[in-house]
């Protein structure tokens, strides 16, 4: 596997995510998902995604 290419299991974490709104993703339900996207994404993405999370860690108002 290539550097460039993102890990299937990446692809498939971000495919689903990306089917939902942006409550869903940042739900609990989800939040393996999202750390299963962490866990293989690309390093250019990982700063991307370290942004979101922070939204996971802010209470909600």
């Amino acid at each position: 596997m290539s550097q460039n290419t993102p890990h299937p299991k990446f692809i498939e974490a971000m495919q689903q995510l990306s089917a939902m709104s942006e409550e869903e993703r940042l739900s609990e339900a989800n939040k393996e998902l999202f750390e299963q996207a962490m866990n293989y994404a690309p390093l250019d993405i990982q700063p991307a995604l370290m942004a979101i999370r922070k939204k996971y860690e802010e209470p909600l108002h």
